[in-house]
């Protein structure tokens, strides 16, 4: 199993949170983690790997793209959110497939069965979490064809073999620089634009499950809301998305605590460390 992460070095605490979670999950499966940044040096990936089991490979690519330099950015959406989608760039043609994961993902199960499924012919599968009026509002704001979807992009799992065959990397640098203004979420409305018309959907209270969706769901429904043991039960991966976050003394929801214990693992392993 190949996972991805794009990110820059002020994240990697929160990256180890996202790897621990993983690794408990996982313990029988070949994982290598594949991490793309533009900043992050040998002592970065020493640092993150001495967190982790030793059974799991890193790779590091250091990917520049000096059309990016002209890609819409800001403090919550840096450089690297678009690195996902140019990922024939940098992998070696012997992978396949790879699954991208934000860094404030937290993964409560295995998650094997999501990863080996069919792609068909889609480039992308993931989840939406907005609905039909959005979706059409988004496909016109992002000159997306017709049937396109919007995917949350912080699950992600990417077709790379099609989008070798597939992909112009041209129409893509292209769309980013001379659309800046019309990109709210950037690299989201890109795939939007470029893909969503190639893309597979999955349950996002399954594999992108936030609380957000939590509360959307459970005013809709009078019986069967969503609890912390349907979570237990259903859902694969958490996605804290937005601004509410649980590292921060604000946040609102009941999935904190999945969060909390990866949080307090990679400190108590911080503080041995120190004896």
């Amino acid at each position: 199993m190949d996972i991805l992460f794009t990110l820059n070095k002020k994240y990697k605490d929160l990256l180890l949170t996202c790897l621990l979670s993983i690794a408990e999950h996982h313990q029988t499966t070949n994982v290598t983690f594949h991490i793309v940044s533009n900043d992050i040096k040998d002592t970065d990936i020493s640092y993150i790997k001495k967190y982790i089991p030793s059974q799991y490979e890193f790779k590091y690519y250091n990917y520049r793209n000096h059309f990016l330099d002209n890609a819409k950015t800001t403090y919550r959406y840096p450089q690297e959110i678009y690195y996902r989608l140019f990922v024939q760039c940098y992998l070696k043609n012997d992978i396949k497939r790879i699954l991208y994961l934000d860094v404030d993902t937290i993964i409560i199960k295995n998650l094997k069965d999501f990863y080996e499924q069919s792609f068909g012919d889609s480039f992308f599968i993931g989840a939406t979490n907005i609905k039909k009026a959005l979706t059409t509002f988004n496909n016109v704001k992002n000159k997306a064809k017709r049937d396109s979807h919007y995917l949350n992009t912080g699950v992600l799992l990417i077709n790379v073999e099609m989008l070798r065959e597939k992909q112009s990397i041209d129409e893509l640098n292209q769309y980013i620089v001379k659309n800046e203004k019309r990109l709210f979420l950037p690299d989201q409305d890109v795939l939007n634009a470029l893909y969503g018309h190639n893309v597979k959907l999955v349950n996002h209270l399954k594999y992108n499950l936030s609380d957000r969706a939590i509360t959307k769901y459970n005013l809709m429904k009078l019986v069967s809301k969503i609890d912390l043991d349907w979570v237990n039960e259903n859902a694969y991966v958490i996605h804290y998305y937005g601004k509410n976050k649980p590292w921060l003394p604000d946040y609102k929801g009941i999935l904190k605590d999945y969060y909390l214990k990866y949080d307090q693992l990679l400190k108590s392993i911080q503080i041995r460390e120190q004896i």
